[in-house]
């Protein structure tokens, strides 16, 4: 048995299909379908029922699972903590939701290094909250950045807490407007809600929309407050389909100043956006001196109070 053989059984169990796990662990499809069949024929069980809605763990299979998440794990924080980072070249993992600014953040981050002839080696992923917090628990990511409701703080401290994470606030804010500069509803300093139905909002695709808005929005946020909806499942597109989609608009946390050099796009307040979020860079508590880690949050500091744009508050 292989670690590699607990990887890919993990990957399935949360994929739902071998396909899934395959794109997952940039695998080829066949070699973790032999991989599957020779561990069950070594361990003697059978680890999932092939049903035509996916894969599903038996009753032995999820006790194999939950003790091959442990082992892997524990594998991989081993990994990050004993394993010897060269002086001449930074390794470091970044995870994090969704958000322009902190990839521009990192970009702040790696300019110094360039600056200062560092040579790196950095990974950027972006994801969901739930898988940020679990591959900076798991040692697969250096550090991470979520965004939470700030009611819904002390909840995730005690998340964080049981994955030995420690917590430090980035920004705090409410979800503001993205629009072109010529939006009929660009005059506004204040976007009144009601006038957002009858024009067309752009979503990421695989968001749950509702949660997404009673969540981080308006906890009252009316189901079908929008006759037009477009989803869109790259962040990059997002932009391009709002430059090109007349009169549309998306949801967003404050942005770079630089994306409005070219004067297209403004960012707009609405005070129908009531629940304040908070970004939350989050790290091992035994990482906290780590000068990596204390670099990479200082750039990610800085980077905010520096260069982002806020509209004006209330």
């Amino acid at each position: 048995m292989k670690l590699q053989h607990l990887e890919y059984v993990i990957a399935i169990a949360q994929a739902g299909s071998i396909t899934g796990a395959a794109k997952k662990l940039y695998q080829a499809q066949p070699n973790i379908s032999i991989a599957l069949k020779e561990l069950e024929a070594q361990l003697g069980i059978q680890i999932f029922w092939r049903t035509p809605n996916g894969m599903i763990l038996t009753p032995e299979g999820e006790e194999f699972f939950l003790r091959a998440k442990k082992i892997v794990s524990e594998v991989h924080a081993l990994e990050s903590e004993f394993i010897d980072k060269t002086e001449s070249t930074v390794s470091f993992k970044v995870a994090t939701t969704r958000s322009s600014y902190v990839t521009a953040g990192v970009g702040y981050w790696i300019n110094q290094m360039n600056k200062e002839g560092k040579k790196y080696s950095v990974h950027f992923l972006e994801t969901n909250t739930h898988q940020v917090i679990e591959d900076a628990g798991s040692g697969k990511a250096d550090i991470g950045v979520i965004r939470v409701p700030s009611g819904q703080t002390e909840l995730y401290a005690q998340q964080l807490a049981s994955k030995n994470l420690t917590e430090q606030v980035l920004m705090e804010f409410p979800m503001r407007i993205l629009m072109g500069r010529n939006h009929p509803l660009a005059q506004y300093d204040d976007v009144p809600f009601e006038e957002l139905k009858k024009y067309p909002e752009i979503l990421h695709g695989d968001e749950d929309v509702n949660l997404f808005r009673k969540t981080f929005i308006n906890p009252e946020y009316e189901a079908d407050s929008s006759d037009k909806v477009i989803y869109v499942y790259d962040r990059g597109s997002k932009i391009t389909m709002l430059e090109n989609v007349e009169n549309s608009y998306m949801w967003v946390s404050p942005v770079p100043i630089s994306n409005f050099d070219d004067g297209k796009m403004v960012l707009k307040k609405s005070s129908y956006a009531c629940i304040p979020n908070r970004d939350l860079i989050i790290f091992k508590k035994n990482s906290a001196n780590d000068k990596l880690i204390k670099s990479c949050i200082k750039a990610l500091g800085d980077f905010t109070n520096k260069v982002m744009h806020f509209p004006d508050s209330e």
